[in-house]
């Protein structure tokens, strides 16, 4: 695997990382409890795909 693709691929982890983590500070401000029914927010490594 070169550089350059593992650069990409943990690029696009950590964004799947901010965005699950956002998605959860959001929704706790919000009272919402649904983020605990959605797998890509509790496990966003395990639930996006083959990252």
């Amino acid at each position: 695997m070169s550089f350059a693709a593992l650069a990409e691929r943990l690029t696009r982890r950590a964004a799947t990382l901010a965005k699950a983590q956002g998605e959860t500070r959001l929704r706790a401000r919000q009272r919402d409890g649904g983020q605990w029914r959605r797998a890509g927010l509790l496990w966003p490594l395990f639930a996006g795909g083959t990252d």
